[in-house]
């Protein structure tokens, strides 16, 4: 009787013990404390008004986000109107779907950059976005420093698809003391196709 008590009472510690460990486990799996480790897991876009896309070779799954970086962390971000979307500042680009561009730049709340080459530019672009061309951009900081935001967030885009010299140009415009910067993946075609406002602009001689 007294033996079979003491192996009752040994099962029953090391049941709790097992659930413990697992509790525990789980907790962790579910990303615990250590952003040293699960911050190294997420893409080097971030995503708004989206599915996360990852754009470096091994990235994870998306975390939340720490603090925004900010000399001021109380500053709001430049796009100050509640019901628009938000371009945070985390200290690299942002990746941004069609109808949120859409939203930002009907509201004027936005400057939009393309990336692409002059002679594209001028067939066709975003109206009211500036050329910034990917070659010229890696090639003169001091073009980079003069882009003035106005107070407002950044939205680089360029021909859409496997283009990614918007996100190169997002990265140098970040280099040079830029903020809240974004990326449009869907870029010129998916904005023309939907039939959003575009510009034109005769090429240089």
């Amino acid at each position: 009787m007294r033996s079979g008590s003491v192996v009752t009472d040994i099962a029953l510690l090391a049941g709790v013990g097992m659930l413990l460990g697992l509790g525990y486990n789980a907790l962790g799996l579910r990303g615990g404390n250590d952003w040293g480790l699960a911050w190294k897991a997420v893409p080097l876009i971030e995503t708004l008004g989206g599915e996360v896309k990852a754009v470096a070779a091994g990235a994870g799954d998306f975390a939340t986000p720490p603090a925004p970086v900010s000399d001021d962390p109380l500053a709001p971000p430049p796009t100050a109107r509640r019901d628009l979307p938000v371009i945070e500042d985390f200290g690299r680009p942002m990746e941004i779907g069609l109808e949120a561009v859409k939203q930002l730049h009907e509201a004027d709340a936005a400057l939009f950059i393309d990336a692409r080459e002059d002679w594209e530019y001028a067939e066709g672009h975003i109206a009211g976005a500036i050329n910034l061309p990917y070659e010229q951009a890696i090639t003169d900081p001091a073009m980079l420093e003069q882009v003035d935001q106005g107070g407002r967030p950044i939205i680089v885009y360029c021909g859409g698809g496997s283009c990614e010299i918007s996100i190169q140009v997002a990265w140098e415009l970040l280099g040079v003391g830029k903020t809240h910067i974004a990326v449009y993946m869907g870029g010129f075609p998916e904005w023309q196709q939907a039939g959003y406002p575009v510009d034109k602009k005769a090429g240089e001689a």
